[in-house]
């Protein structure tokens, strides 16, 4: 069998999600499902492919080669549910053990991966890396936002195309106020994968697109997560904290990591940031920290501390 496999599910509302099932050599051992991100996540998905993990990969609906219409409209209230439908075609996979199921995740789609454990019960544990337990908005900014969204929705209405508005724009800035901290080194290299001319682009992301609709601001507004996360009650949690995030306050990370009400893992990983914490040296000691704690995990050797 191939290591590797290009593949594709449905949604319940029918969509098509196209991904990549990197496969361990052993059936049956642990088995994850990750949304894909821009940095980083390769190199960790073929590290936990080496670990015995097989691992599920794909990118959000609307967004890169998977279905969903207006393209680029981010819905993490959908993107729990595709969740668990991603896992349950990861689950009729031949070399998979459906009793041994995890979720990952990066940023917002840590949180989405929390929500998802949450509920769906075949989850045995769940990795967030640098968790975005929440997001800060431009208060000066918001009425216009508000404002925007709506004459949006109206023009949507009399049959017009979606409002875009670029992630970032040229100076690394969020156009509709969204912090995303002062790593401007990560900005740009986030920024570059949209140049194809540039070398790394393919690597990085290569079907990035620097635009999101507006109304997904709205959503991410009426986005707050957390409190579904009560619902995780004998769900073993890792979070994996950057020392020098400067998307999420640390202070707020560990805030939500406390209030987590079962067996829990915080790892601070040293030096560095929210764009850069799976890049560099110290990814392979990352790794295996992970590793470690999905085998505790589905040995019932987390604590509740």
């Amino acid at each position: 069998m191939a290591t590797q496999q290009d593949v594709e599910f449905k949604t319940i509302d029918g969509l098509t999600l196209r991904g990549r099932v990197l496969i361990a050599k052993e059936a049956g051992h642990r088995d994850f499902n990750a949304v894909h991100q821009m940095v980083g996540l390769p190199s960790a998905a073929l590290a936990f492919q080496q670990a015995g993990i097989t691992a599920l990969l794909y990118d959000p609906r609307t967004t890169g080669l998977n279905d969903g219409e207006p393209r680029n409209d981010i819905d993490p209230f959908k993107q729990i549910e595709d969740y668990s439908d991603a896992l349950t075609f990861l689950s009729g996979h031949p070399m998979v053990d459906s009793a041994s199921m995890g979720v990952w995740g990066m940023s917002l789609a840590s949180q989405v991966a929390l929500c998802t454990a949450s509920f769906d019960k075949r989850v045995r544990f769940v990795v967030g890396i640098c968790p975005a337990t929440q997001y800060q908005y431009s208060e000066g900014m918001l009425p216009k936002v508000l404002t925007k969204i709506t004459k949006d929705r109206e023009s949507q209405l009399k049959g017009n195309a979606p409002f875009y508005i670029p992630m970032l724009s040229d100076t690394g800035e969020n156009p509709a106020g969204f912090n995303l901290g002062e790593d401007k080194e990560a900005v740009v290299r986030i920024l570059s994968a949209q140049n194809e001319l540039i070398p790394t682009r393919r690597a990085l992301a290569p079907n990035h697109v620097n635009r999101t609709t507006i109304q997904s601001y709205h959503k991410l507004l009426m986005w707050n997560p957390a409190y579904m996360w009560k619902h995780l009650h004998t769900t073993p949690v890792m979070f994996v904290m950057p020392e020098f995030d400067q998307l999420v306050p640390a202070d707020a990370q560990q805030r939500h990591f406390q209030l987590l009400p079962g067996p829990k893992k915080l790892h601070v990983q040293q030096r560095r940031g929210h764009m850069d914490i799976l890049e560099g040296e110290s990814l392979s000691e990352l790794m295996k920290l992970q590793v470690e704690f999905i085998d505790d995990a589905l040995k019932g050797r987390v604590s509740q501390s």
